[in-house]
């Protein structure tokens, strides 16, 4: 996960460069503001709901939706 976070912080600091150098950074920074607000509560059940459905569910049963031997077995 540090390989991708790297990435993603650096591209967002030349977007932030550019940005400034158009003079509209500001106008990005609160855009980018305003969709953190709308989707935060959105990930934060997300991620609520990922961590109790394992233990919600017995392990068996996810195994049989999403495992190997999940589908149609049609060869």
């Amino acid at each position: 996960m540090l390989i991708p976070t790297i990435v993603l912080g650096v591209l967002a600091a030349v977007c932030v460069l550019l940005a400034y150098q158009k003079g509209v950074y500001i106008s990005g920074l609160k855009s980018g503001g305003t969709m953190l607000l709308q989707i935060l509560p959105l990930l934060v059940f997300a991620f609520i709901i990922a961590g109790i459905i394992p233990l919600l569910i017995p392990q068996e049963l996810i195994s049989r939706w999403v495992g190997a031997e999940s589908g149609f077995g049609v060869s």
